[in-house]
């Protein structure tokens, strides 16, 4: 049998997309490891705008803070995404392999000079004099090929929100993972999931994987309708809570992402496979072909075990499992 999520380990709930003061967020690391921590996350990735800050000091026995960053790479570097509202941006969020890394690659000042702040002035170091980010499939590729071989693992961020369609990203290279839900572009924009993202880059022959997170920066309350935290996650299978395990279990795809579904086990059998869940509405099957099973809940009962079998026609399966309350949790995509 082969155990693809295994309920014998546990699953660490994490947000991989974060922003505190010392970028553009709202609220301290300290204040968000707290309201986080009260919500029964994990993990924290606090992918601040263009620098990366040792957050190490917030790890406890119940707590790890991930090393990370979010760059960006812009038609026009000169402008502002905010003000000029139809120009294309890539976003990646870089994590590192490395928990006390210190250094911040990629410097421009084009990018990175407004992060330079009274709070961040003394906590960032970077390892780059200028380096220059061109707007071109080749040049996401080589940010990202660069960032891969200085010890860091990359997500392309809410390509819906960044204009990017898949004439764009199917020739980005080398990303671990595509973010399909962004509570923050769904709550503050109206925009839809990157779920097709997603399936696009699938059958491309990409090797990729999917995340949910919030992309917070906490400019309204908890509890306010358009405050984006807590809305979408991911749960990392791991046997402890270590800097080391947590990140090979991401490098790894032994994760789900979610707004709400718990996924408990997934194990495949020959094409067998049987998954067990939180109480569901619909368990739905998905491959790279038009190819599809739906299972529905009957009666009001909520699905909590489905077993179905494979497609020989089918190169991989992925499933997607909806609650009663619309909300959905996806795994990864599994070669058949």
């Amino acid at each position: 049998m082969q155990i693809l999520l295994d309920k014998s380990k546990k699953f660490y709930k994490a947000n991989l997309h974060c922003h505190s003061n010392y970028s553009d967020g709202h609220l301290s690391v300290d204040e968000i490891k707290e309201a986080y921590k009260n919500n029964g996350y994990s993990i924290v990735a606090f992918t601040d705008h263009e620098i990366l800050i040792d957050n190490s000091r917030l790890n406890d026995d119940d707590f790890l803070a991930i090393t990370s960053c979010e760059v960006a790479i812009k038609q026009f570097p000169e402008l502002s995404t905010m003000v000029n509202q139809d120009m294309k941006v890539t976003h990646l969020n870089l994590y590192s392999l490395d928990p006390n890394r210190t250094t911040t690659p990629f410097y421009s000042k084009a990018y990175c000079g407004k992060y330079i702040k009274d709070n961040t002035r003394d906590l960032v170091e970077f390892e780059d004099e200028n380096y220059e980010r061109t707007y071109s499939p080749e040049g996401i590729s080589k940010i990202i090929a660069d960032a891969k071989e200085r010890g860091f693992i990359v997500a392309y961020n809410h390509p819906n929100w960044s204009l990017e369609s898949a004439a764009d990203y199917i020739n980005y290279e080398g990303m671990f993972a595509v973010e399909i839900h962004n509570s923050s572009v769904v709550k503050h924009y109206g925009m839809s999931d990157d779920e097709a993202a997603f399936d696009c880059l699938l059958r491309a022959g990409k090797k990729v994987f999917c995340t949910a997170a919030d992309d917070n920066h906490n400019q309204y309350p908890f509890g306010h309708a358009k405050c984006a935290s807590f809305g979408g996650w991911v749960c990392i299978n791991a046997d402890k809570l270590e800097y080391g395990e947590i990140m090979t279990a991401l490098q790894n795809g032994d994760f789900y992402a979610s707004t709400g579904p718990e996924i408990y086990c997934l194990t495949r059998e020959g094409n067998t496979v049987t998954i067990e869940c939180s109480a569901a509405k619909r368990v739905i099957v998905l491959a790279n072909t038009r190819h599809a099973q739906v299972f529905c809940a009957e009666n009001g009962e909520g699905i909590t075990k489905t077993t179905f079998e494979l497609s020989e026609k089918d190169s991989y399966f992925r499933i997607k499992v909806e609650d009663f309350d619309g909300n959905r949790a996806f795994t990864q995509a599994y070669k058949i």
